[in-house]
């Protein structure tokens, strides 16, 4: 069987990586404040485009809504709370932008630390509580057709590109 689940671990993977990246740009706006701008610019964008653009979006327009309307599902609250979570990252995406275009890095730096912060811990809780549920909530055909809708949301905005971002992050942790 495909499992959709198994696309959404591994772009939690890459995700994750960012965590490292944002550690590594503390102080730098300092001794290279180009760098600084231009790495924290490359993260936003990965951000808004890999993580909301084709993670988040699997999630609110294909997960989001087989949990939902399976009949045993009774914690809408959940779900609601993860959409929270993601226009949270977006409203800080925009704040970093903001930051960076008024060449206030400190407080570029600090929201970008935030982000990463509440990223990571939405991840986590997708991961222990999201997924599982998902995984012993639906059936394998349901699994089986979310994992082609979700291939289908990658070839809609570009495998290749995806595969750029992918490749970005790691460029970004040397």
């Amino acid at each position: 069987m495909n499992n959709p689940l198994d696309i959404m671990y591994a772009e939690h993977e890459v995700v994750m990586k960012a965590e490292k990246i944002v550690d590594g740009l503390k102080g730098l706006w300092e001794t290279d404040p180009s760098r600084f701008e231009s790495t924290a610019r490359q993260l936003v964008g990965f951000f808004r485009e890999y993580a909301d653009g084709y993670h988040h979006r699997k999630e609110e327009e294909i997960l989001f809504p087989a949990i939902m309307d399976h009949p045993d599902f009774v914690l809408h609250g959940i779900i609601e709370e993860f959409e929270t979570h993601h226009e949270d990252f977006r409203e800080y995406a925009r704040e970093i932008m903001e930051a960076l275009d008024d060449k206030d890095y400190p407080r570029a730096m600090k929201v970008l630390e935030r982000y990463t912060g509440d990223l990571l811990d939405h991840i986590a809780a997708e991961n222990d509580e999201l997924f599982v549920l998902a995984e012993n909530l639906l059936d394998p055909q349901l699994l089986e057709t979310l994992y082609f809708k979700f291939q289908d949301v990658d070839m809609e905005l570009g495998q290749e590109r995806k595969a750029a971002f992918e490749a970005m992050i790691d460029k970004l942790m040397e």
